[in-house]
C-alpha cells in the first residue's frame, strides 16, 4: 500500500470523485460512492484531494470552482471558491506535503466578488464547460505539472486537465486562481 492510501486508510477517510472524461450530472451525497482508501481514487488528483480531505464536487451542491496542481515530489496544492453571498468569494485552500501526505496546510477566507467575476469571465472566455476533460496523449509529458480544473454548476460537474497548459483562457482561468490562494507556486509557473 501506497504512503497516501495508508494514510487515508488511517485517518478512515472516503471520498466519492468521478473519473474525469466530460460534463456529468451531480449524485446525492447519500448516493455517492466511497472509497475503501484514497489510493483507490480513479485519477491521480482525487487521490491527492481525498489525502488533503478535499470533498468531491460531482455531488450536489452550489456553484463551486476547484484548481488542483500537482508535480512529482512537490505539493500539491488544491484552490477552491465558492459564491458567498452577494458581496464575497469563499476561498479554502490546501497545500499538502508531498513527503508526509497527512501534513497539510489549510486556509479559508473570503475576498471580494472581483475574483469570482473574472474567473467566470476566464472560464467562459476558455469554453470550459465544453472542453474535452483528459488531455491527449500527444498532450502530456515526463515532466511538469497537471493542471486540473474542476466545477460544479446547476447540477453539472465538470474537469478538465492539462499537462502545462499553453498560454490561453484556460491556463488563465487557473492563474486567477493561484493568484488568490497566496500560495508560492515555482517561478515557472509565472
Amino acid at each position: 500500500m501506497t504512503r497516501l492510501g495508508l494514510v487515508c486508510t488511517v485517518l478512515g477517510l472516503a471520498c466519492a470523485h468521478p473519473t474525469p472524461r466530460g460534463p456529468v450530472a451531480t449524485s446525492n451525497p447519500a448516493s455517492a460512492p466511497k472509497l475503501a482508501s484514497c489510493a483507490d481514487a480513479p485519477a491521480p488528483y482525487l487521490a491527492e484531494l481525498c489525502a488533503m480531505g478535499e470533498p468531491s464536487l460531482s455531488v450536489t451542491g452550489p456553484e463551486t470552482y476547484r484548481f488542483v496542481w500537482t508535480r512529482h515530489l512537490r505539493n500539491p496544492v488544491a484552490v477552491r471558491v465558492t459564491r458567498a453571498g452577494a458581496t464575497g468569494t469563499a476561498v479554502i485552500v490546501v497545500e499538502g506535503d508531498a513527503q508526509d501526505p497527512a501534513a497539510q496546510r489549510r486556509h479559508e477566507f473570503t475576498v471580494g466578488n472581483d475574483v469570482w467575476i473574472s474567473l467566470r469571465a476566464h472560464l467562459d472566455a476558455a469554453d470550459f464547460w465544453n472542453q474535452a476533460g483528459d488531455p491527449d496523449e500527444d498532450e502530456r509529458g515526463l515532466d511538469g505539472a497537471d493542471w486540473a480544473l474542476e466545477g460544479r454548476r446547476g447540477g453539472v460537474y465538470h474537469s478538465v486537465i492539462r499537462w502545462e497548459p499553453k498560454p490561453g483562457p484556460f491556463r488563465t482561468a487557473c492563474e486567477d486562481l493561484i493568484k488568490v490562494s497566496g500560495v508560492s507556486f515555482p517561478e515557472e509557473l509565472r
